[in-house]
């Protein structure tokens, strides 16, 4: 995911979750950079975005 607040791309999983300091429980990423707090990435974007990576990996293949 990438956060938007300072740009940094960067794993769901290498950012806070939970924080604890929200109201109703935090339901958040916080950026590991800025701790901005991030909503989840919806499972449609991650799967888009997967798909891309998928395909951007083989640019330099020329068989």
């Amino acid at each position: 995911m990438i956060c938007a607040f300072c740009g940094h791309e960067f794993d769901e999983h290498d950012g806070k979750k939970g924080c604890g300091g929200c109201a109703g429980g935090c339901h958040s990423v916080h950026c590991p950079r800025c701790n901005y707090k991030n909503p989840l990435e919806p499972d449609v974007i991650k799967s888009i975005r997967n798909l891309f990576s998928k395909k951007d990996g083989h640019k330099g293949d020329t068989q």
